[in-house]
């Protein structure tokens, strides 16, 4: 291994190292400052509540009666129902006040403790799909919906189910939200009717919101809380808003933003997992987003928590009928269902730099395609560096030769830099004459690295947060590829096996130092990676061990380099 591999390896690990930093700088950083709403900057911490995301004013009916008597509910005493929605991907519970979600359970993904996915906060202020009149200051969720039925199974291959929740006026005016359900799918239909709306002023606009925000369900609390932003898709173009503006002392911080036009689709997402609302029989007006972060103090250890809120605004018009429909998704970030919807809603899944997101993409196919033979993603992995050294050794061969005469050159390059120390042009033209006369390409040796750094970063995106390799175990103490060694016993194994390929490599007495400093460097680059990026590198640097001495056995050595004609290794 030359300066230049070296140089090159260093700079990857430094990509590396300082990616959340740029990741942080071109989305969190990139957005005009907003200015937020007042906050207090001494709160209870011991609260269980914090405060609302977006403040919406919920009115009883009474209330309502005295702003509009169009809206006076037939039942105001009815007790709040729960209508249960199960199907073989997640369990919904809805609430009949507002018809609103109470809460969402994916039966398919778990936490550290070995439970079940609850995606919904259970201290949420409001409830997500709530509608909202903001010009008349009306939030549905505080009327009470009648439901058709007590709860919803589908429990069969592709099979359907709704639930409509009813609401009627003393005037005769009905509200209707339509909930359909497939079995075998994260999305479901929300289809939202006034019939005699024309009769109504409600304002300019309604709101579609998840104002709850998601629950963090990763054991890594503070990593997952890293990715927690809102989303829209306004016209063409996709926005990320994630930064807080939180005043140094300030125990809350804020996030607030809003804008108009197109919109077709807004969401909520966590490192893992996504609640989006996308309108299907036309496109929403505007977009806002709410959030806010602040500490509690548990057993004397500080936790972070994060409310990220989102709604989609929709014109009202006067009509005798307002009817709307959604498409919802809730579920995993799953860049492949994503796709499928053909909204661009797989522009969320981070890929990395728009020039590795195609390896990106090839990467996580691949594995993903391999998985579904070999169900152990430490197999696929393991099989996959396999594949990616056969496919590169031709080029490391021609490498190796470059490098073996690289060496035999250093003695002749050093003379020439003593005899013309004070001539550099002259200096730099002797030397090229020297590559040239010889046969050798001085960027040779740097090939199989330009070609393998690509394929590196898209691993290094694809295992980090793609919700493929969450939970993905191996064997023994690798139960979780996606979160690094537990006990760093793999990146001990990739530096040992390191510093072995240095050792049998490294001839050079001036580089006897990188033997130790490189293996030592790249563990402390690697005891916090995935682990499933550390099993990668750790079989490649045995697959180039075996490269090795493999070249020894065929008699590649610098002295039967040399001896070939200068042709051979250009």
């Amino acid at each position: 291994m030359d300066k230049r591999t070296i140089i090159g390896l260093v700079v990857i690990g430094l990509i590396i190292i300082f990616y959340p930093v740029y990741m942080e700088w071109i989305t969190g950083g990139k957005k005009a400052p907003v200015t937020p709403p007042p906050v207090q900057t001494e709160i209870d911490t011991t609260r269980q509540l914090p405060p609302p995301p977006q403040e919406l004013k919920e009115m009883s009916p009474s209330e309502v009666a005295s702003k509009t008597s169009s809206l006076i509910p037939v039942d105001t005493l009815s007790e709040e129902k729960i209508v249960k929605v199960e199907t073989d991907l997640y369990t919904a519970e809805f609430s009949t006040k507002g018809a609103v979600l109470k809460s969402f359970i994916l039966k398919k993904y778990t936490d550290q403790d070995k439970n079940h996915i609850q995606l919904i906060p259970s201290d949420a202020a409001e409830l997500p799909l709530n509608l909202v009149f903001p010009d008349s200051n009306i939030s549905l969720e505080s009327f009470n919906f009648q439901a058709d039925k007590d709860q919803l199974v589908l429990d069969k291959p592709a099979s359907t189910g709704e639930i409509n929740f009813l609401f009627t006026t003393q005037s005769g005016i009905q509200i209707i939200k339509r909930y359909d359900f497939h079995n075998g799918k994260y999305d479901f239909n929300l289809e939202f009717e006034v019939s005699g709306s024309g009769q109504l002023d409600l304002g300019r606009e309604y709101l579609l919101g998840w104002a709850a925000g998601l629950k963090s369900t990763e054991k890594n609390r503070s990593e997952d809380l890293g990715y927690f932003a809102a989303f829209s898709m306004m016209g063409t173009e996709m926005s990320e808003i994630k930064k807080f503006n939180q005043p140094k002392g300030a125990a809350v911080g804020t996030l607030q933003e809003t804008a108009s036009g197109e919109t077709k689709w807004v969401a909520t997402r966590s490192k893992y997992f996504v609640a989006a609302m996308v309108p299907l029989t036309r496109k929403g007006i505007g977009f806002s987003t709410s959030g806010i972060r602040y500490f509690t103090t548990t057993a004397g250890v500080q936790v972070e928590h994060k409310r990220i809120g989102v709604s989609v605004g929709m014109p009202l018009e006067k009509q005798a009928t307002l009817k709307d429909k959604y498409m919802i998704y809730v579920g995993p970030i799953d860049y492949m269902v994503l796709k499928s919807y053909g909204a661009d809603l797989d522009r969320m899944v981070n890929m990395g730099w728009k020039i590795i997101r195609p390896f990106s993409i090839g990467v996580m196919w691949f594995l993903v395609n391999l998985h579904k033979i070999i169900p152990n993603y430490g197999l696929v992995i393991i099989i996959f560096t396999i594949l990616i050294k056969i496919v590169f050794h031709p080029l490391t061969h021609k490498s190796t030769k470059a490098n073996l005469k690289m060496q035999e050159l250093q003695p002749k390059i050093a003379q020439l830099k003593e005899k013309l120390k004070k001539d550099p042009t002259r200096l730099n033209q002797e030397t090229m004459k020297l590559y040239k006369s010889s046969g050798v390409n001085p960027l040779g040796g740097c090939l199989p690295l330009l070609f393998q750094m690509p394929i590196f970063y898209a691993l290094f995106v694809v295992f980090r947060s793609t919700i493929e390799l969450r939970g993905a175990s191996f064997a023994f103490w690798l139960t979780d590829l996606s979160q690094k060694d537990p006990y760093y016993i793999l990146p001990i194994i990739m530096s040992g096996t390191m510093f072995w390929q240095q050792k049998i490599t490294i001839k050079d007495p001036k580089q006897a130092m990188l033997v130790y400093f490189m293996p030592i460097m790249f563990f402390f680059f690697f005891y916090n990676f995935p682990a499933g990026l550390t099993l990668y590198w750790t079989m490649f640097n045995i697959m180039s061990l075996i490269e090795t001495y493999y070249f020894k056995h065929k008699g590649l050595t610098p002295s039967a380099v040399s001896a070939q004609p200068a042709k051979e290794s250009r």
